[in-house]
């Protein structure tokens, strides 16, 4: 899904040793090493020892992950078998829905006890509500820049999600049935050159027997402005600053790879059935391009991420073993990586009761440090994650290993600098300005100066 911010410190040596294990191989996934005594705790999902027995405790979860809601709520349900005295429920809101309005919404009306935020902006704006958990005893497994966006002085307010990377994902052996193969199209220019081979195949019927639901190379779901605007955008946005931080300090947006961002944009709508009348790609939601597009092999590609894997396998398991992740080419600037870094954090509300939080911490480190909870996050929810203490436990799908092999080979740009944009511009901003041009309604000059002019006056507001 959406998740933000790089790991520069993720590329390094000690971390592909342990977490990246998953950069190779595709078997099924093997059980975790066993925990050192420093895990013990956590491993039993008790790394407090302090959940209380004596009474009954609620509290409530308000996550984004739509592709890896059953796999939470196994987790969830593992860990109240633990404790049948904790009752832990569980809302999402995402895909296609606007999580940071809800979360605004809900933090009014019921507060929960966990729940997502993203980059600076969000420590900024819900710094009043953010339990430190500096002293929980996963930080110390993480590269120190995993949380970087997320720190105020010595405290750490978020725990990192999961660490995900996107492009453009393929089908590829639908492309090597075509007769283009994967190596190929590592640039955009061999991008646009298999990708044509593939829609001149279409057109000539000559894939109709093996794939008779093909229809197009490409699906563009322009109605989620957070794929035509936080990772459409977030290639320009690298060629202006390193991080998330770097961006929410700036005054001003240069926008100097504007028209790399057109292009993009151009050639993601150009390849699906709507090319000759691209206003009609902005009633294209997520579902369509994923559950009804790529999953069901009516298109070949979408713009997408290691994130899509659930979703897909809920569909067609088979299919998910055919894809395989392009890098997010930024043309005229940069060719062969992709963006990677952590989507989002979990977060406790300071704010709900002191049995709540000891609760919600315990529960947060049994769902990431404890035997049962690794288990669950690599083989159900299919993450990458940024932890070094996962031993030989590693994704076994396609993307994920792609995504952590980019990892390892240093192929990587800022995934999530967009995040430190002023809140809601890469959304309301930039991703309304984009439907806008794909309607006729704006000329690119025009999005390009709307842009500009809404950071500048976005800031200074703020």
């Amino acid at each position: 899904m959406k998740c933000k911010k790089i790991l520069a410190v993720a590329m390094a040596g000690a971390m592909c040793a342990a977490a990246l294990t998953g950069c190779s191989g595709s078997g099924e996934s093997s059980a975790a090493s066993t925990p050192t005594s420093k895990d013990a705790a956590s491993a039993s999902g008790t790394s407090a020892g302090a959940v209380p027995t004596d009474k009954n405790i609620s509290l409530s979860m308000f996550q984004f992950k739509v592709e890896a809601k059953d796999a939470f709520q196994k987790v969830i349900d593992a860990y109240q078998q633990k404790h049948p005295n904790v009752k832990i429920t569980m809302e999402t809101v995402g895909g296609g829905s606007d999580y940071g309005a809800a979360l605004k919404t809900k933090m009014q009306s019921d507060p929960p006890a966990i729940f997502n935020i993203g980059g600076p902006q969000d420590v900024k704006d819900w710094s009043s509500k953010l339990e430190d958990l500096s002293d929980q005893s996963w930080v110390s497994h993480l590269p120190a820049d995993s949380l970087s966006d997320v720190k105020q002085g010595s405290k750490v307010l978020g725990m990192p999600f999961d660490l995900e990377g996107y492009g453009i994902v393929i089908n590829k052996k639908m492309f090597e049935d075509a007769g283009v193969s994967y190596d190929s199209m590592l640039t955009y220019d061999g991008m646009k050159k298999g990708f044509d081979t593939l829609k001149d195949k279409i057109a000539k019927g000559e894939m109709k027997d093996k794939y008779p639901q093909l229809e197009a190379v490409m699906e563009y779901p322009a109605k989620e402005t957070w794929v035509i605007g936080d990772h459409d955008i977030n290639a320009a946005l690298t060629q202006d600053f390193k991080s998330a931080t770097d961006a929410f300090n700036a005054k001003e947006i240069p926008f100097k790879a504007a028209d790399a961002y057109k292009k993009m944009i151009d050639f993601q709508a150009g390849y699906t059935s709507n090319a000759n009348d691209k206003g009609k790609l902005n009633s294209i939601d997520y579902s369509t391009s994923l559950e009804g597009g790529l999953a069901i092999e009516r298109v070949a590609a979408i713009e997408q991420g290691n994130w899509i894997a659930p979703s897909v396998t809920n569909v067609d398991a088979n299919v998910l073993q055919k894809l395989d992740l392009l890098p997010f080419p930024i043309p005229g600037y940069s060719e062969g990586t992709w963006p990677v870094g952590v989507p989002e954090y979990w977060a406790v509300n300071k704010d709900v009761s002191a049995d709540q939080k000891v609760v919600a911490k315990d529960f947060l480190n049994f769902m990431y440090q404890s035997d049962e909870g690794k288990q669950i996050i690599i083989n159900d929810a299919k993450f990458a994650v940024a932890f070094d203490n996962y031993g030989d436990l590693k994704p076994s799908d396609p993307l994920n290993q792609r995504v952590m092999r980019a990892v390892q080979d240093k192929k990587t740009m800022p995934g999530w600098v967009y995040s430190g944009a002023p809140a809601t511009w890469t959304q309301k901003v930039a991703g309304a300005n984009v439907q806008k041009y794909l309607s006729g309604e704006e000329t690119w000059d025009q999005v390009v100066k709307n842009c500009k002019d809404q950071w500048k006056s976005m800031r200074a507001s703020s």
